[in-house]
C-alpha cells in the first residue's frame, strides 16, 4: 500500500482545501495494491449486511475488482488506526455501453474518462465525511493522471450518496436501467458526471421532482436540465431532486 500525502492535496487542490476535516487526525489514506484487494471481501460483506435495501449497493465480485486494476484503475482506502473504514474504486471507461457513451462523448474524451465504481464506508465511521473526502482524493489523482471526466451511477433511493455526489459537483444527466442480464433484473440508476477539477456555478432551481417519480425526472432531463441538489424534508427515502441548467467554472 502507498500512503497518500493529504497535505499535498490540500495545498494543491482547491476542492479538498474546502472540505470540513472534522476528526481528520483519526484517518489515513492509502492507494491499495493488488495483494490487498482480496482482503476487502470481509469489508464489503459488512457493508452489504448493513444495507436494508439491497438494490442500493451493487457489489462487485473479487474478480471484477481485480479486473479494475488490470484495466489501469485504482482503489483508495481510509483507515482509522489501521482499521479499514472506507473504500472507493476508480475504473477506466471500457466497453460499448460504458457510462460516457450515454453522454455521447467523442472517442478521445471517452479514453480520458473514469468511472467511480464503488464508494462505501463502515457504519461505525459514517458521519466523518469520508465519502466526500475519498471522492475528492480520487478526483485529484485522476487529474494528475490526465483524465478529463468522471462518471458514476447511484440508486434513486440512496439519498446520502446522491447528496454527497452533488456536494462534489456531480450532476445527474441520465436515468437508465443497468446491470441486468439473463440472471439479474436490471436496476434503475441515476448516471452522474463531472468535468474533473471544475466547480458548479450556483443557479436558480428550475424543477424539483420527488426521487420516486422516475418518468417525470426523465422528462425534465430531456428538456436539457440536470439534477444538482437533493432536498430532504422529512425522510431519506423520499426526497426531491432539483434540476437546473449546469454551468461549470
Amino acid at each position: 500500500m502507498k500512503k497518500i500525502d493529504i497535505s499535498e492535496i490540500k495545498n494543491n487542490f482547491h476542492k479538498f482545501a474546502e472540505l470540513n476535516f472534522r476528526n481528520s487526525e483519526n484517518f489515513e489514506y492509502y492507494i491499495l495494491d493488488k495483494e490487498y484487494i482480496s482482503k476487502l471481501e470481509p469489508f464489503f460483506d459488512a457493508v452489504q449486511k448493513d444495507i436494508l435495501n439491497k438494490e442500493i449497493f451493487f457489489r462487485n465480485t473479487l474478480q471484477e475488482n481485480l479486473d479494475i486494476l488490470e484495466r489501469g484503475g485504482f482503489f483508495v482506502a481510509a483507515f482509522s488506526n489501521m482499521e479499514l473504514a472506507g473504500v472507493i474504486s476508480v475504473d477506466m471507461a471500457h466497453g460499448e455501453k460504458s457510462l460516457p457513451t450515454f453522454m455521447h462523448l467523442s472517442p478521445t474524451d471517452i479514453l480520458k474518462s473514469v468511472i467511480i465504481d464503488t464508494i462505501c464506508t463502515l457504519p461505525k465511521y459514517r458521519g466523518n465525511s469520508l465519502q466526500e473526502k475519498l471522492m475528492c482524493i480520487c478526483e485529484y489523482i485522476c487529474l494528475q493522471k490526465g483524465h478529463k471526466y468522471a462518471f458514476m451511477t447511484i440508486s434513486p433511493n440512496n439519498y446520502y450518496s446522491v447528496n454527497n455526489s452533488f456536494k462534489q459537483d456531480y450532476t445527474i444527466f441520465a436515468i437508465e436501467e443497468l446491470y441486468g442480464d439473463n440472471q439479474k433484473t436490471a436496476l434503475t440508476r441515476y448516471i452522474l458526471s463531472l468535468p474533473l477539477g471544475k466547480r458548479l456555478a450556483k443557479v436558480k432551481e428550475q424543477y424539483s421532482v420527488i426521487n420516486s417519480n422516475i418518468d417525470m425526472q426523465k422528462e425534465v432531463i430531456d428538456l436539457g436540465f440536470v439534477g444538482m441538489k437533493a432536498i430532504n424534508f422529512t425522510s431519506v427515502d423520499k426526497f426531491f431532486v432539483s434540476y437546473s441548467k449546469a454551468f461549470y467554472d
